[in-house]
């Protein structure tokens, strides 16, 4: 009798569960048609026009900006990579969506570009006036005007002699003494001391310790792959800014990684704004003259922080590689920079209207940003209200359109059969009109129109002074040419293991 009451019991639980499996499964394949069907005209893999797994998986894999490459170069100019998204490498599409009167508006990618919960940087800021105001308030400090008798100049040539000082003191390698640095590090500790020194006016010490103070780059190469994941899917944004995971974050009383530098960088500016403060000649008094909030000040020190040294020191580092490894092209610099010397052209340190001279330092500068764009993240903007024609293709409101930034700087459309090879010659070989596309297109690499990147002038001067101090002074081979960098993709680049040997020159 038990039994047969189990079994009935048995098959009446059958019976129910049966039917709910029923539902979910039919609730999962009408959100699967529903997100297939809205943009099925659009080329790109399947399982993106279905579900957000194959972003996520491509994400995961460090290698997320060759697999955009891949499919760009399968599918076209715009492809589709998600339910709701899209990957356009036409660099016609890239200046119109950031255009100055451009209906687009920043995507929801942003999202991840705010630090603190509940606080908007100027990354993360998509409230289109909003920006713009927190831009004009920003955009003169930038432009140096308001720097004058300091200058972005000043700070980086204070921080290239103390890196060379660094250099001389404890990686100089000779005949009998063998001293391997880890380049991509020492260039990360550059960048930092930068944006300390001109933002400051006084580095954070990094270099002057040869130590990664507070840990900062170890967490910073940790978070940046969970920073990817987030962009791939950005509500879960949403989840980490709120209780319990918000607790993860950092916090200005922490004694390592950012949070370290947050209340070093709060301390700061509250002793910057504090009544009868002494006014500086750095970036944060401008901004203050500016008008800008104790909270936006702050906010502006970690965007600086974060994305203006990570790009620089990727910007040196890979430019570097390319150069050791393409001897005849690191011969070439050296022998301009060593002319330029010998007919007094230049002054010590470089200055950067001396560096603009070099034709060919500035062709290297632009074939590294082409090759290695130090911004890998799809930096989605959003379609506006009704719609628009892409490519023609009709694309519904609400979309997100990203950026292909290293398949657009490998495209052979653009760049010709060699896209994929370091060659600074197609700079000096190009015509007016040729030149002026190819510049055009590199120049993406730091957004344009009300999206452009406002710290661009400060990269540029560090790249066309770095090169010169360094190339001038010292000889620089790769301790292993097998493998010489590890490096991978997480919004931005991730590399260790850059190990040189670095010799004095005669």
């Amino acid at each position: 009798m038990a039994t047969l009451v189990a079994a009935a019991q048995n098959a009446s639980t059958r019976s129910l569960l049966l039917p709910c499996l029923a539902a979910v499964l039919l609730a999962l394949y009408l959100y699967a048609f529903r997100s297939w069907y809205r943009l099925r005209h659009v080329p790109g893999p399947f399982l993106a026009s279905i579900s957000g797994i194959w972003m996520v998986k491509k994400a995961l894999s460090g290698r997320f900006h060759e697999h955009l490459k891949e499919v760009s170069e399968k599918y076209g100019s715009l492809v589709r990579i998600g339910p709701n998204e899209l990957l356009s490498t036409d660099p016609e599409v890239l200046r119109m969506m950031s255009a100055v009167r451009s209906p687009y508006t920043k995507g929801l990618f942003y999202e991840t570009g705010r630090i603190i919960p509940g606080e908007e940087t100027v990354v993360s800021l998509r409230d289109e006036h909003e920006h713009k105001l927190l831009r004009a308030k920003m955009g003169t400090a930038f432009g140096g005007k308001e720097n004058e008798g300091f200058g972005f100049g000043a700070g980086i040539d204070r921080q290239i002699l103390s890196f060379m000082d660094l250099i001389d003191r404890k990686y100089i390698s000779t005949p009998t003494e063998y001293r391997p640095v880890q380049f991509f590090r020492k260039t990360s500790f550059f960048a930092l001391d930068v944006i300390g020194d001109i933002s400051f006016g006084d580095a954070f010490g990094f270099l002057n310790q040869d130590q990664d103070l507070y840990r900062y780059n170890e967490i910073h190469d940790e978070s940046l792959p969970v920073m990817n994941i987030i962009s791939t899917m950005p509500w879960l944004a949403t989840i980490l800014y709120r209780w319990p995971f918000n607790l993860l974050l950092p916090k200005e009383g922490d004694q390592v990684g950012f949070g370290r530098l947050m209340g070093f960088a709060k301390s700061l500016i509250d002793k910057r704004l504090r009544p009868g403060s002494r006014p500086q000649k750095d970036m944060m008094q401008a901004f203050i003259n500016n008008g800008m909030s104790r909270s936006e000040l702050i906010q502006q020190v970690f965007v600086q922080i974060i994305a203006g040294s990570v790009s620089s020191a990727t910007a040196m580092c890979m430019t570097l590689l390319c150069l050791i490894t393409t001897p005849t092209s690191y011969t070439t610099l050296q022998k301009e920079i060593d002319s330029a010397i010998r007919n007094g052209k230049i002054s010590f340190p470089i200055a950067e209207s001396e560096a603009k001279k070099l034709p060919y330092l500035q062709a290297v500068i632009r074939e590294g940003l082409r090759m290695y764009p130090p911004v890998t993240g799809l930096g989605s903007k959003q379609v506006p209200k009704g719609g628009d024609l892409i490519n023609g293709h009709f694309v519904p409101e609400g979309t997100q359109v990203g950026t292909n930034y290293f398949g657009l700087m490998r495209c052979k459309d653009v760049w010709g059969n060699d896209a994929d090879v370091f060659r600074p010659e197609r700079w000096l070989e190009a015509d007016d009109e040729r030149l002026r596309i190819m510049n055009g297109v590199v120049d993406l690499t730091f957004g344009y129109g009300k999206y452009s990147c406002l710290g661009k002038p400060i990269a540029m001067m560090e790249l066309n002074k770095i090169f010169v101090e360094l190339l001038r002074r010292y000889d620089f081979t790769i301790v292993n040419p097998q493998s010489p960098i590890k490096a991978w993709s997480a919004v931005f680049w991730v590399a260790n293991d850059f190990w040189l040997r670095i010799t004095k020159r005669e």
